[in-house]
């Protein structure tokens, strides 16, 4: 088991820079996110905006645009803009695929050489990933206290606290499926080809999602999307989190890392 500790501990070392930079752009951006919102409340300028939008967009939004276009949503938005999101993403895919890269540079073959057992490379992986979740959703909740604390609009009120809990949960089941996702690619490929598979099969998932909000045919298939399991609109309308989406999304996870553990056990790592 000390061996397993140092193996995760070392992997944490190797990207704790990342996630330290990354975590203070992600509460940085939230706190001003709070201070536009607060800004546009006072100006009373969310009405024009909606106006502005185009039609597309108000089909992607629905009935939600009321409840997005507020202090509130504006607010709340840092828990699926759609850069922060493809970047949390990112994010996950990069350090979900860490044994792929092992395997392709000899690492794996050092580590194993130690008495760890095998499984632990992906059982590592897994940690660090939910660690790494854990953390950016925090920085994010922090820069959403913050920022409430120092710039809300006396006559507004920030969002309850179950709310930006249910929109964290959401978002943090998003980024543990697409992780169990690139944890089965980095399993059977090498990193030259997990990584961009990965993201290409979420950036189609994505396309998938916002088309068939567009055109209603495809919503026969809107469902192989993990995105459409993934509904912040809903939840800054004040609508309880679905208990449904949220097994969908772990059950893509859980399926992910189950098969990155049997390949892992029957691969030849030596090459």
């Amino acid at each position: 088991m000390s061996g397993a500790f140092l193996l995760f501990r070392l992997s944490l070392k190797r990207v704790r820079m990342l996630l330290c930079v990354t975590g203070l752009l992600l509460a940085g951006f939230q706190v001003l996110r709070v201070y536009i919102a607060a800004q546009l409340h006072d100006a009373g300028g969310f009405e024009q905006i909606a106006a502005l939008l185009p039609s597309s967009v108000r089909a992607i939004l629905g009935p939600s645009l009321t409840s997005v276009m507020s202090f509130n949503g504006i607010v709340c938005g840092g828990y699926f803009d759609l850069g922060i999101v493809i970047a949390l993403v990112v994010l996950t895919i990069t350090l979900a695929t860490l044994p792929a890269v092992e395997i392709e540079t000899g690492i794996a073959d050092l580590i194993l050489s130690r008495p760890i057992r095998r499984h632990w490379l992906i059982t590592r992986t897994i940690a660090l990933v939910f660690l790494s979740i854990l953390l950016m959703l925090f920085t994010i909740m922090a820069g959403t206290w913050a920022g409430l604390a120092l710039g809300t609009p006396p006559d507004a009120s920030g969002p309850p606290a179950r709310q930006t809990a249910s929109l964290a949960l959401n978002l943090a089941m998003l980024l543990l499926c697409w992780s169990g996702v690139a944890m089965a690619f980095g399993a059977a490929c090498r990193p030259g080809v997990a990584r961009p598979a990965t993201s290409l099969l979420a950036f189609a998932a994505l396309l998938l999602d916002y088309a068939q909000k567009l055109w209603s045919p495809l919503e026969r298939i809107g469902w192989l999307s993990p995105f459409r399991y993934f509904t912040p609109f809903e939840l800054v309308m004040g609508n309880p989190l679905p208990v449904e989406n949220l097994l969908v999304l772990g059950a893509i996870a859980m399926t992910g890392f189950t098969v990155a553990y049997f390949i892992i056990s029957q691969r030849d790592i030596s090459r």
